[in-house]
């Protein structure tokens, strides 16, 4: 449950900074700072799923 706060979060702040460097005209910069959100979230999420897989997998381990 924590990390949907997490993820929520990481989406909050970075629209807010994409909000803020549109509004200064820093339209470049802002792009980035919303590409670098969603990779840190996606790495967040990746690390989820290893722990998924390896859960399964040793679940049907013999």
């Amino acid at each position: 449950m924590e990390i949907i706060f997490k993820l929520a979060g990481i989406g909050l702040i970075t629209s807010i900074v994409n909000q803020i460097l549109k509004y200064c005209g820093k339209e470049e910069i802002a792009s980035i700072t919303t590409l670098a959100g969603l990779v840190i979230s996606l790495l967040m999420v990746i690390g989820l799923v290893q722990d998924l897989f390896d859960t399964v997998k040793n679940l049907f381990v013999f």
